[in-house]
């Protein structure tokens, strides 16, 4: 007897205890959706962040990009001009039925030029112009027709630079400053007219246009050469290209660099400048 009243109370507390169990049950299903949803929630795109910052990069302006290196100034290998003793040899008139072995020459001894052109000759034979470039050389208007800038008015003479000057682009591609006065002959009104342009004279004329004579031509650049000097000859003169072996070898021997006329120089040839030579030690 001693048992039934026990028994009677686990069957009397049956109830209450499932029906603690089925609302613990209810209350878990509740929270199984919540976990499943908080699962689901996507993580933050790092991804498209990362992008974004890699397109801003990718666009940033050219300003913000590392300089080029810059060209050294002076002559072959950086040559200072100003420390070492160079001299500018210069060839007129051209291109002409010459211009080929000329270039030949200078290229065969390792040499670079400044070729003064007028401008007929180059609408003619622009082969021979954009050649003188791809060599190396040099170049400078001289002209159109070998006018005397003084005979003319400063309009006029300008005006046939500026020509002459676009005959050049158009024949090599290159834009070029550089203006040999015909004759040598200029003055202050001219250049102050033709805006944007530097007159390039000389201090040593090989006469080679008088004599015809490879010794002399060689004689007059060996021996009238200085530091710095700018030395004239023409392309229009076969004996000129036979006397540079010798020109090239007597200048060497003297100590000299060649080199063409923007190397003369530690800066830039700006406009409004008559220059007759170039820096000497």
């Amino acid at each position: 007897m001693g048992s039934k009243p026990r028994l009677g109370m686990w069957r009397a507390s049956l109830p209450i205890v499932v029906g603690v169990l089925g609302l613990g049950l209810v209350a878990f299903s509740f929270l199984l959706p919540s976990q499943a949803m908080d699962q689901a929630t996507p993580a933050p795109e790092v991804t498209d962040t990362v992008a974004a910052d890699l397109e801003v990069t990718k666009a940033a302006p050219p300003s913000a990009l590392p300089e080029p290196p810059q060209p050294t100034p002076g002559g072959p290998g950086g040559i200072d001009c100003g420390q070492v003793a160079c001299v500018a040899l210069t060839f007129d008139d051209g291109p002409s039925a010459n211009s080929d072995a000329l270039l030949d020459k200078l290229a065969e001894l390792g040499v670079r030029a400044t070729f003064f052109n007028t401008g007929r000759n180059t609408e003619l034979r622009p082969d021979q112009v954009a050649r003188q470039v791809a060599d190396g050389h040099a170049l400078g208007g001289h002209s159109w027709n070998h006018a005397d800038m003084r005979k003319r008015s400063a309009a006029e003479a300008c005006a046939d630079a500026d020509r002459t000057a676009a005959a050049i682009k158009a024949a090599s591609g290159v834009d070029t400053i550089l203006v040999r006065p015909p004759y040598g002959s200029w003055n202050d009104s001219v250049l102050a007219a033709c805006t944007g342009k530097a007159f390039i004279l000389w201090n040593v004329d090989t006469e080679d246009w008088s004599s015809h004579d490879p010794a002399k031509i060689a004689d007059h650049a060996i021996n009238d050469a200085k530091p710095g000097s700018i030395i004239l000859m023409h392309d229009t003169v076969a004996e000129t290209a036979q006397a540079l072996p010798e020109i090239v070898a007597g200048l060497k021997a003297k100590g000299y660099e060649l080199v063409t006329i923007p190397e003369l120089f530690n800066e830039p040839i700006g406009p409004g400048q008559a220059i007759y030579s170039g820096l000497h030690p």
